[in-house]
């Protein structure tokens, strides 16, 4: 499954490009524009139906995704939210995940996001790839298997 992170047009224009890669994750949830609350809903819903590796698909850096300005209606999600949001996955969930959104450092979104879930004491075992790096709004996304063979990914796996 992937999730649209953004109310960003260019980025849902992107993903909905059939050469995007998109279809690879199966379903592509695009969260409702509008108010974070109903985005924040839309999410949870989704997360609740996991069956397929996971893509969450913003803008971000190392500590937040979501819109990339800073407007009232813009959205935004920290690593916390984010891990609060993945305790709702059905258990046995085992796929990767991907956070495909701009970071920087090796402590990037994934990295922490791994760390998040184990605090939480969810998801032991599940790989979290990411990039530390700019990753442009129309970047398509590689298949959720072989990620582990991408020299662009880093990743890092929830163990509790």
């Amino acid at each position: 499954m992937l999730i649209v992170c953004t109310q960003d047009t260019r980025i849902r224009t992107s993903t909905a490009d059939p050469s995007s890669g998109s279809s690879a994750w199966g379903d592509v949830v695009e969260l409702p524009v509008g108010a974070q609350v109903h985005a924040d809903q839309g999410f949870a819903h989704a997360l609740a139906g996991l069956t397929d590796p996971l893509c969450l698909s913003a803008h971000g850096n190392d500590t937040e995704l979501g819109d990339a300005d800073s407007r009232p209606q813009d959205w935004e999600w920290s690593v916390d939210q984010i891990g609060d949001l993945l305790t709702r996955v059905p258990p046995g969930y085992a796929d990767p995940i991907l956070v495909h959104a701009c970071a920087e450092q090796i402590s990037n979104f994934a990295a922490r996001l791994a760390l998040a879930l184990a605090q939480r004491r969810v998801l032991d075992g599940v790989w979290v790839y990411g990039y530390n790096r700019p990753v442009p709004a129309d970047a398509s996304y590689p298949p959720p298997v072989g990620l582990e063979r991408r020299a662009d990914l880093q990743w890092t796996q929830v163990t509790f």
